[in-house]
């Protein structure tokens, strides 16, 4: 065979593939496009929608952070591209998050990927409102100080150079929601059998944002299974709160006030509706605060000045006490820590625990010079909106002192969101404040530390977290501020 012969072979060998791939892809991105509502004048976003099926879903899950990043600076605030299996359209900054969240149920609906409705179920927590955590607030206070004074003082008498911080912190708020939301006591799991609990419920977190492919070692085949575990424990639970109708621990816990308000509605008890809101409970109050705490002490041991901030509060209020003399706090004592409050607030500016929201659009909507198609996915970005916000300067810098100064609220209320807004907000809000200021209390008035590895990496996978897992080193604090 000559050379030229050779040539054309191999063109043939590779060519064709690659322009057979490439043709795929762009079938698939018209196709997406297809979609597009020809009644509305306005064009689609910007942005590319990826390989046929999986869309940008690998990438996404692969970069997290960096993928997103790369996108804002390619396409600005509003972009489309087609995640977990859907055509979608992300949207950042302060006055387009405000349009999508107060359009609920009139322009968008709350629709989580097909792959979060599968391993969480398809319901929801609209039932549980946030009003029934605020009146009970003061009854979680004991239980939420007994857990975390307990876990600083294993802390402290850890043997070895370091403790790495995020899975002790997921193991200590995992215990929390038990108990607060859903009403176990720390006599009901073994130590083995918690570890195992906690190890089903991360590796149901893992898989909850994949492709909707139910296969063999497939990551919505292993998110199921893992579900499958903490509802047979869940189901267990319930079925002990309906046995014995007043609860153990003197206070009623988040489930049972789900099914008194269920049964209260003239309804019969669903078993497996009962599970999916128990599971998600725990998702939203224990992933969640525990990104949150871990990096409350990640920033507090990187600015000491502010850690000393805090503990000159805590002076004022007679908070920092010798450890045999701390005093009990309370709800009247918690709201009074305003600065504390802020450093709080300044963590969750900078590193949200869940970077996004997700909603489905139920008319074709008009945003900012673009349409987003009826039926297309819109994803509202909590990161990227803190990111851009105007009401922000120097946004990189940890600086409580931002929020001490009351912002104007049509200026602020869609500038930081953490837990979400609108009709919608996070259900556990409410829990997760009591639970962050109670941590951020005994934690600075308990230890001193130090980070071993400085300033961490965070990554999202879904929720934000150290990639070292915060080797950190504690002792007991002096007293000294």
């Amino acid at each position: 065979m000559g050379f030229s012969a050779l040539v054309a072979s191999a063109l043939c060998t590779f060519l064709l593939p690659l322009l057979l791939f490439l043709a795929a892809v762009k079938l698939w991105d018209l196709y997406c496009v297809s979609g597009r509502d020809p009644s509305c004048p306005l064009p689609l976003p910007p942005g590319t929608m990826g390989l046929p099926f999986f869309g940008e879903t690998l990438q996404m899950v692969l970069q997290r952070r960096k993928f997103l990043q790369m996108k804002r600076r390619k396409y600005g605030f509003i972009y489309k591209t087609h995640l977990f299996g859907r055509p979608t359209v992300r949207v950042m900054g302060a006055e387009n998050v405000r349009h999508i969240l107060l359009g609920e149920h009139r322009l968008v609906s709350v629709q989580w990927p097909a792959s979060v409705r599968t391993i969480l179920g398809s319901g929801c927590l609209s039932n549980l409102h946030n009003g029934q955590h605020k009146h009970r607030k003061k009854h979680y206070v004991p239980v939420i100080q007994e857990e975390v004074s307990a876990c600083l003082a294993r802390w402290l008498g850890a043997a070895g150079p370091c403790l790495l911080v995020y899975p002790e912190v997921k193991r200590l708020m995992f215990r929390i929601a038990m108990r607060i939301l859903l009403g176990f006591q720390p006599r009901q799991a073994s130590p083995d059998g918690e570890q195992q609990l906690v190890e089903a419920f991360e590796e149901m977190i893992r898989n909850l944002f994949s492709l909707p492919i139910d296969v063999p070692f497939s990551g919505l085949y292993r998110g199921l299974r893992a579900r499958n575990i903490i509802h047979a424990k869940i189901e267990e639970n319930i079925r002990a709160k309906m046995a014995h109708k007043e609860p153990e621990g003197g206070y009623k816990d988040a489930l049972q006030l789900l099914m008194e308000h269920t049964q209260g509605n003239g309804e019969q008890l669903n078993m497996q509706e009962l599970k999916e809101s128990a599971t998600e409970l725990l998702f939203g109050g224990h992933e969640t605060t525990a990104s949150a705490a871990t990096s409350l002490i990640a920033f507090l041991g990187l600015h000491h000045d502010v850690l000393q901030k805090v503990r000159k509060e805590l002076q004022v209020k007679g908070l920092l006490c010798s450890p045999n003399q701390e005093k009990q706090l309370d709800m009247e004592v918690l709201e009074q820590l305003k600065y504390t409050g802020c450093v709080i607030k300044e963590t969750l500016r900078l590193s949200p625990p869940v970077p996004g929201g997700f909603r489905i659009a139920l008319k074709t909507l008009e945003l900012n010079g673009y349409q987003i198609p009826k039926g297309w996915n819109v994803i509202y970005s909590i990161c990227d909106t803190h990111d851009v916000a105007d009401l922000f300067t120097n946004k990189d810098e940890f600086n409580p002192d931002r929020f001490m100064s009351p912002s104007p609220e049509d200026s602020s209320r869609f500038s930081f969101i953490p837990f979400g807004g609108g009709l919608r907000s996070c259900v556990g809000k409410e829990f997760a404040k009591v639970l962050l200021k109670i941590f951020t209390v005994e934690l600075a008035r308990s230890c001193d530390w130090q980070l071993l590895n400085g300033p961490p990496t965070m990554k999202t996978g879904p929720i934000v977290y150290p990639v070292d897992n915060l080797p950190t080193k504690f002792i007991g604090f002096s007293g000294q501020i």
